[in-house]
């Protein structure tokens, strides 16, 4: 192509703290980046500043802001850049992407017509033509649709003719395309995101037999990454890459912590074998951020089943022996406070001195709700807590048991004389739970929802959640 052209609570804050450390670390750390020297300049825009980004998995980073100079270039020069797609980005518009790939150094001028001129990366000039061809081919679409709706007196035969030509040829160009370059990123990417092909057995006739859905099923899920080349970094610096992992994670596993540990499992090892580490670290990474220390029980069950099945020296040797012992340690901590486990009999003061024990409540449903006179907010939306109590505790026979742990017993004995609540609040701190009842209780409002057996059904800070909760239950029944 030519180059010009179109715990003990001290404990748990010590495993938090160096977890943190884990999970802070940049994911820039984890891979390989280069350094670029690259000049723009763009033609029929008058912004004095641009801003170059790039796709990390989920994220787009911003590499940098660059000022207009003199000759109306814009220049970047930096270090640490991951290979894959960069965006280009004046005010609130991405105006075009291009390539950090192999050429370290390079300029690039470009209109708003796709009219290019590539010096010194035979990578970006392909991936312009490329990219240009395919603006072109939707281009035409598009006008043929439009004319079709707006034109009674259009030529249909003719416009159809017009688009199956030119679509033969966009075809024809995207086959040599892959075929002249295949190690391209273009030619990766249309590789590495075919659908896998669906055998016979599974069919019946052009859709999925029902009778075997289960199997075939099975089978997508075991051949999802057949395609995908792992040994090819480029491919987490574009947006495609998520798009499949999430498909993989949300919609063909089943969302439940053992199966979500399974799958991130399933995925490092095959990532492994194909010399795909990098892909391990950043499943990793992002799902133990996504999951951990969020207090809700479905995030608390995910983090759970991807340390018990993830995180150990055979499948993730990377991470430090420390780093891997305190994660382990945190998930066993948690276990005791999954759905389906008894919560611990309670026994506290209220106001007055009278004892009340959490096992001596009777009804259907106990909502365990740790609060502090001090949180702000505690306060907030605490007026759909007082309504879903006063209109709905006989009618799902309810009962909760609160618990304020600030430390200012006057400002306790003030926010209970402001709210005399209806239902039972007893007064202790978060350190006397974790002494009398090794229950680490860092953050308020925390609510636990529980059957008539004191088993967990949710774990939520969120008031919203708890009718939420007890509704669903009851359509269940």
């Amino acid at each position: 192509m030519k180059e010009k052209s179109n715990f003990n609570i001290n404990n748990r804050k010590i495993v938090f703290k160096l977890t943190l450390l884990l999970l802070a670390i940049s994911p820039f750390s984890l891979f390989s980046q280069q350094s670029y020297d690259i000049k723009f300049k763009i033609r029929d825009i008058y912004a004095d500043e641009i801003v170059i980004k790039s796709y990390f998995g989920k994220d787009i980073i911003i590499i940098d802001t660059l000022k207009k100079n003199e000759d109306s270039s814009f220049h970047l020069q930096k270090d640490n850049i991951n290979k894959g797609i960069g965006i280009v980005t004046v005010g609130r518009f991405d105006i075009f992407t291009f390539l950090f790939d192999k050429s370290n150094k390079f300029d690039i001028e470009m209109d708003g017509d796709w009219n290019y001129i590539v010096n010194g990366c035979m990578d970006n000039d392909l991936y312009f033509e490329f990219q240009k061809a395919n603006t072109n081919m939707r281009r035409l679409d598009k006008n043929i649709r439009k004319e079709l709706q707006e034109n009674k007196l259009a030529n249909r035969d003719s416009l159809e003719n017009i688009y199956k030509k030119e679509s033969k040829l966009f075809i024809e160009f995207q086959n040599s395309f892959f075929e002249n370059y295949p190690n391209h990123i273009m030619s990766k990417l249309q590789t590495s995101f075919e659908d896998i092909k669906v055998p016979n057995e599974y069919k019946n006739g052009n859709a999925i037999d029902t009778t075997k859905l289960k199997e075939f099923v099975y089978y997508y899920k075991k051949h999802y990454w057949d395609n995908f080349d792992f040994s090819d970094q480029r491919l987490l610096g574009t947006p495609n890459f998520f798009k499949k992992l999430k498909t993989y994670m949300s919609e063909i596993t089943f969302q439940k912590g053992d199966s979500i540990g399974e799958s991130i499992k399933d995925f490092i090892i095959l990532a492994n074998k194909n010399n795909g580490d990098i892909y391990s670290k950043y499943i990793v990474d992002y799902y133990l951020k996504s999951y951990r220390n969020v207090p809700f029980s479905y995030s608390e069950e995910k983090f759970v089943g991807i340390v018990d099945k993830v995180i150990n020296y055979q499948i993730t040797p990377w991470l430090p022996i420390s780093e891997i012992d305190n994660l382990k340690l945190e998930a066993e901590m948690l276990k005791p406070l999954l759905p389906n486990q008894k919560f611990k009999n309670i026994r506290e003061k209220d106001f007055e001195g009278k004892t009340h024990s959490l096992y001596n409540l009777k009804n259907k449903y106990t909502i365990l709700y740790f609060w502090s006179a001090g949180c702000e907010s505690c306060k907030i939306n605490l007026d759909i807590l007082e309504k879903f109590y006063n209109e709905y505790k006989e009618i799902y026979d309810f009962e909760i048991f609160s618990i304020d742990l600030d430390h200012n017993m006057e400002a306790s004995l003030k926010f209970r004389k402001e709210h005399p609540f209806k239902w039972i609040v007893l007064k202790t701190t978060s350190e006397e739970l974790e002494s009398k009842y090794n229950l680490n209780i860092e953050m308020t409002p925390d609510i636990y929802i529980l059957d008539k057996d004191k088993k967990i059904i949710n774990h939520t800070p969120s008031y919203n959640q708890i009718e939420e909760t007890i509704r669903l239950v009851e359509e269940r029944e």
